[in-house]
């Protein structure tokens, strides 16, 4: 995975992940971090809310869609209303026609399919992160 480069002046870059599925977090957080990237872990949409309440050094979020407590659109509005900046990308398994397209319109600023590859996972954050 390409190393996310920064200067000294530069802090390290920092992702919410929002995922209830324990493996999928593993997985994914392991990825980031090989990136150098700092991992907030979170499994609920509502504890997402109040990390972007809490914290301003959040640079992206990486939102599962179905989780318990608060669902991904749920928590990407609240978020979006908190820090209207905020990139909120949708990671989900929902890989049917058209999902893509009605994650995007209601809101999400990028969309990243289940199972995560390293590829698109790399696509995303050069994307995402400046």
């Amino acid at each position: 995975m390409a190393t996310i480069a920064r200067t000294k002046k530069e802090r390290q870059k920092t992702i919410l992940v929002v995922e209830d599925q324990k493996y999928n977090l593993l997985v994914l957080k392991k990825m980031l971090e090989q990136s150098g990237i700092n991992v907030i872990p979170v499994d609920n949409g509502m504890d997402a809310v109040k990390v972007c309440e809490q914290n301003k050094n959040i640079d992206l979020v990486l939102m599962d869609i179905k989780m318990p407590v608060m669902n991904g659109y749920n928590a990407m509005k609240e978020i979006k209303k908190i820090v209207p900046e905020m990139k909120v990308i949708a990671e989900t398994a929902y890989a049917l026609s058209g999902d893509r397209s009605r994650i995007l319109d209601a809101g999400f600023d990028g969309y990243l399919p289940k199972p995560i590859t390293k590829e698109n996972l790399d696509e995303i954050l050069s994307l995402n992160l400046k």
